[in-house]
């Protein structure tokens, strides 16, 4: 009798054993299964990663003028002046981390006509700020990339949530 209870002992150890590891393999599994998945994109993979792509292809057509960085990020607004043929181009955003808005005139600028394409390569002369690429700024800028489902020309007034500006290089 005691050796039918060592072997029951011994059968009911493996069962238990064996208990055990499927259920490890099972919750492994279903740790697997029930991970979280990937983490969504981001508005900086969304959005800022294509227009820095289509930033480099820029850069690399032939004819270019030489860019520079430090870039100028941020969002454009343009205004049609009343009774002109200018416009009020506004930007406000950052370079390298500090406030970086200027205001300049466009002269023989219609606002009707703008699209988010056009408004690449906008040259705009002087309008570098300050502590940016230098301390007194006033370098020549040239509008880079427009990020298109960020773009909208509604009643004279543009407004381009996502614009990539940089420096032209003399």
């Amino acid at each position: 009798m005691c050796f039918e209870s060592a072997e029951i002992m011994s059968r009911k150890a493996r069962e238990s054993e064996e208990a055990r590891r499927r259920k490890l393999a099972d919750d492994l599994k279903r740790r697997d299964q029930s991970s979280a998945p990937a983490r969504p994109r981001t508005w900086l993979s969304r959005v800022i990663q294509p227009a820095l792509a289509v930033l480099l292809l820029s850069l690399a057509a032939e004819g270019q003028a030489a860019l520079s960085g430090p870039a100028l990020v941020g969002s454009v607004t343009i205004v049609q002046i009343p009774n002109s043929t200018d416009a009020t181009f506004m930007f406000t955003g950052q370079c390298r981390g500090n406030t970086a808005n200027f205001t300049t005139t466009l002269s023989n600028f219609t606002v009707s006509n703008v699209t988010a394409a056009n408004l690449e390569g906008l040259s705009l002369p002087g309008q570098g700020p300050a502590q940016c690429l230098s301390q007194q700024g006033g370098e020549d800028l040239t509008v880079v990339t427009v990020v298109t489902p960020q773009f909208m020309n509604q009643n004279g007034v543009v407004n381009a949530g996502h614009v990539v500006i940089l420096y032209v290089v003399p």
